[in-house]
């Protein structure tokens, strides 16, 4: 009888050859793709490959990724040979990432415990499905005959879409360097506006239908790292325009006081069940209702969590007076500027 765990990495394996051979015929129909926007789509195919599978199925989807990259890509286009030096660069660096990055979400599904990622798996196959079907319909409307202003808007519907995937894939990467411990942490002067408009900048597409309204001083700077900071406060705009009704109002306030900066999300949604609070920012919850109603890999607050915790931060949610949730960041460090309370 063949072992269960060969079994599952063949059938892995082969559902990466299949994805790697999707999405290279689906990024060849669109017009003036980028060699940036093929290497993350074949990464987080890589990144998929190496949550489910063991090691080697994942190097070797790496290099299969890594010949499709090459060969249908880069210059000149159906040989395997590079006429830009600096292709070489690119190349060697995306299969570098690709090793790299598989080995730490190899590592994250070792720990990992079995009904977690099933949980993954289901989330991941919805929320990968769904952007490249709505990739897929747009290229098909693209071969058709056109007026300018139709080719427009199914060129940005894909363009849309290719962005989801994008953010799916830095969501594998932060889970996976939270895993590892191996989160840098750069600290800077910084305002809070400079990090409230740097999420607002990450996360645009998601807050599209949603009013923002922003709060946020720049008299007074705090040390802290930005990039983290920015990056966690994105991962909680984006779940106050997911669980947010079309059209309800977020609220950003973010100042820096003596301790520190604090900023609070505030969101007109359903609001939070007192029961579920304390799990909110657990790796894959999601609450009950809206797991029947919503998709989602309940990773963005999860990892919110592990990189304001790799700051000196923390998070934390709560209702909000009247109706909706607020979630509030605090990153503690040295501050300059006017007075501070």
């Amino acid at each position: 009888m063949v072992p269960t765990a060969f079994r599952r990495d063949a059938v892995v394996l082969l559902g990466g050859l299949v994805a790697i051979a999707t999405a290279t015929d689906l990024l060849r129909d669109l017009p003036r793709t980028s060699t940036t926007t093929v290497a993350l789509v074949f990464l987080l195919i890589v990144l998929g490959t190496a949550t489910f599978a063991r090691l080697r199925i994942a190097v070797v989807t790496s290099i299969i990724s890594t010949l499709a990259f090459n060969f249908f890509f880069l210059q000149p286009v159906g040989t395997f040979a590079i006429a830009d030096p600096q292709n070489w660069v690119v190349l060697g660096v995306y299969l570098t990432v690709a090793v790299v990055a598989s080995k730490f979400s190899a590592s994250a599904q070792d720990r990992a415990r079995t009904h977690l990622a099933e949980t993954l798996l289901a989330s991941l196959s919805h929320d990968m499905r769904t952007p490249l079907t709505a990739v897929r319909v747009a290229v098909d409307n693209l071969r058709r005959p056109l007026d300018d202003d139709t080719r427009e808007a199914q060129g940005a519907a894909a363009a849309a879409e290719l962005a989801r995937l994008t953010l799916l894939v830095e969501n594998m990467l932060d889970m996976a360097r939270i895993d590892a411990g191996a989160v840098p942490v750069e600290r800077q002067w910084v305002a809070a506006a400079d990090v409230v408009d740097a999420a607002l900048a990450h996360v645009r597409h998601a807050l599209a239908g949603h009013p923002v309204v922003v709060e946020a001083s720049g008299d007074r700077e705090v040390q802290i790292d930005p990039r983290i900071t920015s990056a966690a406060l994105s991962h909680m705009l984006e779940n106050a325009a997911h669980y947010s009704p079309t059209g309800g109002r977020i609220v950003i306030a973010g100042h820096v006081g003596a301790g520190g900066l604090q900023v609070s999300v505030t969101d007109q949604g359903p609001g939070l069940q007192p029961s579920e609070i304390e799990r909110l920012f657990d790796r894959f919850y999601r609450g009950d209702a809206t797991r029947r109603t919503m998709h989602g890999t309940g990773m963005g607050l999860a990892i919110a969590r592990g990189l304001l915790t790799a700051a000196g931060g923390h998070v934390w949610a709560e209702n909000a007076p009247g109706a909706g949730a607020r979630f509030w960041l605090d990153v503690p460090g040295p501050v300059r500027g006017a007075t501070v309370s």
